[in-house]
């Protein structure tokens, strides 16, 4: 079961759409310098509210009782996050007293999967190969067969019990209650498994483990048609599983407001609120902010240098594809074109992380800058020599 598509893109298409893409390229490319001075300005505020939060915050012995004195207070409290809210899941009969009960709904599709290959040809063309193969599986999201390359794949369309998730309404935390957004938060969530005594409240079904297995509608409304699901699953049937989170022990980080909590707003408008699971003392939970704030920062970093790095590569692509025409010689261009993007992307988003860090850090920006400016200096200077060698030793007549 598979499909081969062949097409072929003339030289002159290939043109037109890199010149077309030389303007998206170019947006790319700028958009890279406010992300990355952007992202230095959070990063510096972000580290800034947490030594503030960290040198205002008061570690409480407990959380049994309330103190008024403590009142829009930064605090940090250990406890059990507790809750008498029975969750339910009235579709399949499942009950639990629980912070969070979430079904995950699985449903057996045909997949599509293409694999596209590339040939240059002398000229300019390309030649694009794509196969499409088919096979069955299991997806958590409902897969949409009519735009299949090849017909007799046909899947049923939406999942008949889509995943949902219920929250408890009401999570004590000793003599407080949490709010909302930190009942959201809370984590440690582990697999229900079912009891020999649970009854389905969805018919014909078969529960193995924490896993209930649904046949698709026609073999359920089919009495004569005994198939076992597990075994001999066929497209519509679905598996249903549930991940709960039962009350168990939290620290938390935040202002507090009566009975309950709100962010902590520090000097410079960042808001502060720490939640996790276990008992963890307030340093940890401040040393593990700073380090998500530097893991955050670097990826915004990496994302500031692609949009600058695939941007100027789009700009400079038409050279590769003017080249094109013998391939060997657009394959040469286009490694020297990917080298010179990487290079400028990189000078530009150490200058501008430089520039930025003059605005928000002063001395550390112009340490970076200078070496940017060094950097490029190096390489300027590198290739006058390499020309001017390349012109000495070219015979005179």
């Amino acid at each position: 079961m598979a499909v081969t598509e062949t097409t072929t893109i003339s030289w002159g298409s290939r043109l037109g759409g890199s010149i077309r893409g030389m303007l998206f390229g170019g947006a790319l490319f700028i958009a890279g310098f406010p992300l990355l001075f952007w992202n230095e300005g959070r990063a510096v505020g972000t580290a800034k509210a947490i030594d503030e939060g960290e040198g205002a915050c008061v570690s409480l012995e407990t959380n049994a009782k309330i103190d008024p004195e403590m009142n829009g207070k930064l605090v940090h409290l250990t406890g059990k996050a507790d809750t008498k809210d029975v969750l339910s899941d009235e579709t399949f009969g499942v009950s639990v007293t629980a912070i969070s009960l979430e079904r995950e709904v699985e449903m057996y599709q045909w997949i599509e999967n293409s694999k596209t290959t590339e040939t240059k040809k002398l000229g300019g063309k390309v030649e694009k190969t794509t196969t499409y193969t088919y096979k069955q599986g299991w997806s958590s999201s409902a897969i949409d067969s009519s735009n299949f390359k090849e017909s007799g794949h046909d899947n049923p369309g939406a999942i008949e019990f889509p995943s949902e998730k219920w929250l408890a309404s009401n999570v004590s935390f000793g003599a407080f209650r949490l709010s909302e957004n930190q009942i959201k938060r809370i984590g440690s969530s582990q697999t229900l498994s079912f009891p020999t005594s649970f009854v389905c409240n969805v018919a014909r079904v078969k529960v193995q483990g924490g896993t209930i297995y649904v046949p698709n509608a026609a073999t359920r409304n089919n009495e004569k048609n005994n198939r076992d699901v597990v075994t001999m699953p066929r497209v519509g049937d679905m598996r249903v599983t549930y991940s709960v989170i039962y009350p168990h022990d939290i620290s938390v980080i935040a202002k507090q407001q009566g009975d309950t909590f709100v962010d902590y707003t520090a000097k410079n408008g960042r808001k502060l609120s720490y939640l996790s699971n276990g008992i963890e003392d307030a340093a940890a939970m401040f040393a593990s902010a700073r380090h998500g704030n530097a893991i955050l920062t670097w990826i915004l970093r990496l994302a500031g240098f692609l949009c600058m790095y695939f941007g100027f590569g789009a700009i400079l692509k038409p050279l590769s594809v003017l080249a094109d025409v013998l391939p060997i010689l657009g394959d040469i261009v286009g490694l020297g074109t990917s080298l010179v993007a990487g290079v400028v992307a990189f000078i530009c988003s150490v200058a501008t992380i430089a520039v930025a860090w003059i605005f928000y850090r002063p001395v550390l920006g112009v340490i970076l800058l200078l070496l940017a400016g060094a950097l490029a200096f190096w390489l300027v200077t590198k290739s006058r020599a390499k020309k001017a060698q390349s012109q000495a030793a070219q015979p005179t007549f």
